[in-house]
């Protein structure tokens, strides 16, 4: 399978559904057409922004400021890297 969560040497690593490795800041494209900026988080897993894009936008919050939610094995599957 070619979309994983590998941890190895105390960190994460993420392979999209067509074996690319993801990292911090990428884009990615979900099956449904969907883009996203993908964030790393203090605990080290990548995940997409848990805010509201409409306050990010009208500046009434920051990226990240409700959280991250982290990408799973599932979500691999229906993800691929931007490029």
């Amino acid at each position: 399978m070619k979309a994983k969560i590998l941890f190895e040497d105390d960190k994460y690593r993420y392979f999209d559904k067509n074996g690319v490795e993801l990292h911090d800041e990428d884009v990615i494209v979900w099956d449904s057409g969907k883009e996203e900026k993908i964030y790393l988080t203090k605990q080290g897993q990548l995940g997409t922004d848990a805010t509201n894009p409409y306050w990010i936008e009208s500046e009434m919050a920051a990226v990240g400021e409700f959280g991250i939610y982290p990408l799973s094995e599932n979500d691999l599957k229906e993800i691929a890297k931007k490029i």
